[in-house]
């Protein structure tokens, strides 16, 4: 199927790369982006903004929901599917055919060592979102086809309060290994896991958390205080002792 259209890919992103002198093993899309743009090649990005993207909205008849995004743009918001448009039912067995078309081009991609674009991964998470192939994504996630980033990180951490269960462990552990530490934190605080949260935070020295949000949380969260009456003075301890060690340190400008 898309054999012939991404061989002809590979081979402008190895003359690029060779052409640097440098034998870079990654060409960033705005370079490829001007070199194919006279040519009868087509990127990720134009066969998510060109192709999939347009046929996926007039196919599901979104466009009233859905705006049609400017090709010019890379900006990844563009081209997103919100995942509160999602099917109501799931899909069953059966895999919707332009998620068929749009995993063969990716898997096509991948047999010829073209890591994928993120605006071609985010398309195929949202697109797995949108149409419930809750058993698809994972496996796409746990084998790496699509690969660590923050937007997907952040995307997991919205389905873990939709909730898909399985996607709160995930969420938390694509945003460890991505230094997304604020999403860590808020899954933290998310899943219950309240006594991890300050030393988390004081550990990875993330400034963006806000502890009275923690606070907040655990007040309202009348089950894990009638589980444990005493938590919230441990959590209070932990912040107290945070604070303490900050106040003996020296301050970052000297």
């Amino acid at each position: 199927g898309f054999q012939v259209l991404n061989s002809a890919y590979r081979q402008v992103i190895e003359a690029l790369s060779q052409k640097s002198g440098t034998r870079q093993t990654t060409v960033s899309l705005q370079e490829l982006e001007t070199q194919i743009a006279y040519q009868s090649v087509l990127s990720e990005k134009d066969m998510v903004t060109l192709v999939f993207h347009p046929h996926f909205v007039m196919s599901e008849g979104l466009e009233e929901s859905i705006p049609t995004g400017n090709n010019d743009s890379f900006a990844l918001e563009n081209w997103s599917i919100p995942e509160s448009l999602r099917v109501r039912t799931p899909g069953g067995g059966k895999t919707p055919y332009v998620l068929s078309v749009v995993i063969s081009y990716l898997r096509s991609l991948l047999g010829l060592q073209i890591l994928p674009h993120k605006i071609l991964q985010c398309f195929v998470f949202d697109i797995c979102v949108y149409f419930r192939q809750e058993h698809l994504l994972q496996q796409l996630l746990h084998y790496h086809v699509l690969l660590d980033s923050p937007e997907l990180a952040a995307r997991l951490q919205i389905l873990a309060k939709a909730p898909w269960s399985w996607a709160t462990q995930a969420s938390l552990d694509m945003a460890l290994r991505v230094r997304e530490f604020s999403v860590v934190a808020e899954m933290l605080l998310f899943s219950g896991q309240y006594l991890d949260i300050v030393p988390f935070i004081v550990t990875q020295k993330e400034v963006n958390f806000k502890v009275k949000t923690l606070l907040e949380e655990l007040e309202s969260d009348t089950k894990a205080t009638s589980e444990d009456p005493e938590l919230m003075q441990h959590v209070l301890t932990e912040i107290r002792l945070w604070k303490q060690e900050a106040d003996l340190s020296p301050s970052e400008g000297g």
